[in-house]
C-alpha cells in the first residue's frame, strides 16, 4: 500500500525557525503558493482520500493540495507537543538532544520521541488495516515528517533524527509493505 506524506505549507514561524508544535497558525501566501504547486502530484498518484492533522495549517494545505478529495483529521497526525519549548526559536534548545530516539529524554512537559514514535506506528497500523486498498495522502508537520522517515528507513546508530529534514509541501511516498528499510 503507497502512502504519501506531505508536510504542510509554510507559516511565518517556520522563516523564523519557531517552534511550532501544537500552536495554530496559518500559511503565509508562499505557503499556499506551495499546496497549489501539489495539485499535479497529487492527480497522478490517483489519492482516494486524505486524512489530516486537525491543525489549520495542516488542513488548508490539504484543500489547497487537493480540492476535490474528501479529508478527514486525526489527531495522531498533530505535530510533536514540544511542551515548554513551543514558541521558542529552534536555536535555543539542543535538537541533536532533543530529536535522539536513542536518549529519549523525558522533559517536563515535552513529548518524548519514543511517545511521538508510538502514536504515528498505531496510526499506520490503523491505516494499513483499514485502507490498504486506497492510496491516502497524509498531511502534517515535520516532526510527524520525521518519525514517518525514520520508521520506514530505519534509525541512524547514534539516535539522531535530526539528519532528516522535510522542507515545506514536501510529497514523499512511501510503501507500507516495505517497513524498516
Amino acid at each position: 500500500m503507497k502512502l504519501y506524506v506531505v508536510r504542510h505549507g509554510e507559516t511565518n514561524e517556520n522563516i523564523h525557525k519557531i517552534m511550532q508544535g501544537n500552536m495554530e497558525t496559518d500559511l503565509n501566501k508562499v505557503g499556499e503558493e506551495q499546496a497549489i504547486s501539489l495539485r499535479n502530484k497529487v492527480k497522478e498518484a490517483n489519492i482516494n482520500f486524505i486524512i489530516s492533522s486537525p491543525k489549520r495549517r495542516a488542513i488548508e494545505t490539504a484543500k489547497l493540495a487537493a480540492p476535490d478529495i474528501s479529508i478527514m483529521t486525526d489527531n495522531r497526525l498533530l505535530s510533536r507537543d514540544h511542551g515548554e519549548f513551543q514558541g521558542m526559536a529552534r536555536t535555543e534548545i539542543n535538537l541533536e538532544e532533543y530529536w535522539n530516539i536513542k536518549k529519549n529524554i523525558q522533559y517536563e512537559r515535552a513529548e518524548t520521541v519514543g511517545e511521538i514514535f508510538n502514536r504515528v506506528s498505531s496510526f499506520l497500523n490503523d491505516v494499513s488495516v483499514n485502507y490498504s486498498d486506497k492510496h491516502v495522502m497524509i498531511v502534517t508537520h515535520s516532526g510527524i515528517c520525521r518519525v514517518l522517515y525514520y520508521y520506514f528507513n530505519g534509525f541512524p546508530h547514534n539516535g539522531d533524527l535530526t539528519e532528516y529534514e522535510s522542507t515545506n509541501c514536501s510529497f514523499e511516498e512511501y510503501d507500507l509493505d516495505k517497513i524498516g528499510g
